[in-house]
C-alpha cells in the first residue's frame, strides 16, 4: 500500500490498529503526507457536515410504507380508469365501429320507409350481441395474450371494453330511436327506448358470457337463435305441435323478452358472471393455449 492510499484510508478511519500506528510514525516526519491528510480531512469534514445539514426524518421509513399502502385517491382512480379506456379503445377491432353503425342506420332507414318501428326492436339487440361476442376473444384480438400478461386484471380490461362498446351501441340505438320520431309522436319516446333497451342489454350480456365459454361463433349462433325463436308465429306453433302446451310456452317466452325490468336485472347478473369468469386462471389458460 503506497502513502497516498494510506492517507485516504487513515482519514476515513479504515486502517487497522497496527497499520494506523505505523502510518502515524511515518506521518510525523513526512510533510507531504501531512498536507495530503489535511486536505482529505477537510473533504471528510465537508461530507460529514453536508450529511448532517439535512437529517432524514425519523419516521421516514414508516411514512414511506404508509404512502405505498395508502388507498389511491378518487382523482387518481379516475385518471387510471380513463387511461385504461383510452388504451382499450385503440385495441378493439376497428371494423366493428362502422359495421355496427351501418347496420343500425340501415335498420332505422327500413323502419322509416316501411313505417314499422318494430324494425329497431329487432335490429338493436342483434347488433349489440355481435359486437360484444367479439369483445374478448383471441380470434378477433391478436393482442389478447399480451393483454392477459400485463399487471392489469383481465376483468378490468373486459370491463373497460364492455363500457366502451356498450356505450357506443347505446348511442347508436338512441340515434336510431330519435330518427323514428319522424313517424311517431315524441310522447312515445320512452316506450320506444324501453322496447329495445331490455332485450339489447340481455342479449349482449348473454353473447358476451357465451363467447368466454365457447367462442365467438357459437355465442352469436346461440344468442341469435334464442332471439329469433320468439318471432315464430303462434298459429304456426299450434299447427305443428300436438300438445297446446308448447304454444303457451312460446307465449311465455315472448312475454319474457317484453319484460324490461326482468331483462335488465338478468343482464347485470350475466355481466357479473362474465367479469368473474374472465379473471379466473382457467380462462387465462384457455385463451393462452387457443
Amino acid at each position: 500500500m503506497n502513502h497516498e492510499e494510506q492517507v485516504v484510508l487513515y482519514a476515513a478511519g479504515q486502517l487497522s490498529k497496527n497499520e494506523r500506528a505505523r502510518f502515524e510514525e511515518h506521518l510525523a516526519g513526512c510533510l507531504e503526507c501531512q498536507a495530503d491528510l489535511r486536505l482529505w480531512q477537510m473533504i471528510a469534514d465537508e461530507i460529514t457536515a453536508s450529511d448532517s445539514a439535512v437529517p432524514a426524518p425519523v419516521p421516514l421509513a414508516e411514512r414511506a410504507l404508509e404512502q405505498i399502502h395508502r388507498p389511491a385517491s378518487l382523482q387518481a382512480g379516475f385518471r387510471r380508469a380513463w387511461q385504461l379506456l383510452q388504451i382499450q379503445s385503440q385495441i378493439i377491432q376497428r371494423e366493428m365501429w362502422p359495421a355496427s353503425a351501418g347496420v343500425m342506420a340501415l335498420g332505422a332507414i327500413v323502419a322509416l320507409v316501411a313505417d314499422h318501428i318494430e324494425v329497431i326492436y329487432f335490429i338493436a339487440p342483434l347488433v349489440a350481441a355481435a359486437s360484444l361476442a367479439i369483445l374478448f376473444n383471441p380470434e378477433y384480438d391478436p393482442a389478447l395474450e399480451l393483454t392477459l400478461s400485463t399487471p392489469t386484471s383481465p376483468w378490468k380490461v373486459l370491463l373497460a371494453r364492455l363500457s366502451i362498446v356498450s356505450g357506443y351501441n347505446l348511442l347508436l340505438a338512441l340515434a336510431a330511436t330519435f330518427a323514428l320520431l319522424a313517424i311517431v309522436p315524441p310522447s312515445l319516446l320512452g316506450t320506444l327506448i324501453l322496447g329495445w333497451l331490455g332485450p339489447m342489454t340481455f342479449l349482449s350480456a348473454l353473447a358476451l358470457l357465451l363467447s368466454l365459454w365457447m367462442g365467438t361463433s357459437n355465442a352469436i349462433a346461440i344468442a341469435y337463435s334464442l332471439w329469433l325463436v320468439q318471432y315464430i308465429p303462434y298459429k304456426l306453433v299450434v299447427g305443428w305441435m300436438v300438445s297446446p302446451s308448447w304454444a303457451s310456452v312460446l307465449v311465455t317466452y315472448q312475454r319474457f323478452w317484453q319484460s324490461p325490468v326482468l331483462l335488465l336485472s338478468l343482464s347485470f347478473l350475466l355481466f357479473g358472471l362474465a367479469l368473474w369468469f374472465a379473471n379466473r386462471p382457467v380462462f387465462r389458460l384457455a385463451q393462452e393455449t387457443a
